[in-house]
């Protein structure tokens, strides 16, 4: 497991985002499509993230549809187990959205390359199971610390290589700078059940009522 996070944090590359550029969301239906998570809910790789006792909002991105549903939908389906299943009940509360961002954005890569100039790997930040997230949120508190010029985190997703995940500090990006493109709700919607579908066949998931 990896360690804490060293202080001084070490100098950090960038990657830049053009305004114009689409993601995918897939997020509770009962929050727009461009809202930001003030620190609540379950813990996750890089959140929540509080400086002292006060949260920094947080909002997970995708580069495409099939990558926010491995990251949120799929995101706890055991890979190695016979039998991967998920239940449609953990659907139907949830959207997918496509955001347009409206600013260009910095943000420090976590990609092999970047995390060697640490002397880490991905199997130590990217690839840990859920009991090292308490220490993986703190490498990314480190990170927006250490960057007061970072928008956020990208790096290329654990379930869904090549696509990227991006992970967005909200006291840096507004929801203003960012655009709703579309916003429909998965379960009910025919053509994105059928993706959800699609893409649960290809990693050999089952849906089950």
């Amino acid at each position: 497991m990896i360690s804490v996070p060293p202080s001084p944090f070490p100098a950090s590359n960038s990657h830049e985002i053009k305004a114009g550029t689409r993601f995918h969301r897939v997020h509770d239906q009962r929050f727009g499509s461009c809202s930001f998570n003030p620190g609540k809910g379950r813990p996750s790789r890089f959140a929540p993230l509080f400086l002292g006792n006060d949260p920094i909002a947080t909002q997970y991105l995708a580069t495409d549809y099939e990558c926010a549903v491995h990251e949120t939908i799929f995101h706890d389906v055991p890979i190695d187990e016979l039998n991967k299943t998920v239940g449609v009940d953990n659907i139907k509360p949830l959207a997918h959205s496509v955001i347009e961002l409206k600013r260009d954005l910095v943000l420090v890569p976590l990609f092999a390359p970047d995390l060697a100039k640490w002397g880490v790997g991905r199997a130590d930040l990217i690839d840990t199971m859920a009991g090292a997230y308490p220490i993986t949120a703190q490498w990314a508190l480190a990170i927006h610390q250490s960057r007061p010029d970072a928008h956020g985190l990208i790096w290329t997703s654990k379930r869904c290589d090549p696509q990227q995940a991006l992970l967005l500090f909200g006291d840096r990006v507004a929801e203003a700078e960012l655009l709703e493109i579309s916003n429909v709700p998965i379960y009910s919607d025919v053509g994105e059940m059928r993706q959800i579908v699609a893409f649960a066949g290809r990693v050999d998931i089952t849906l089950v009522l």
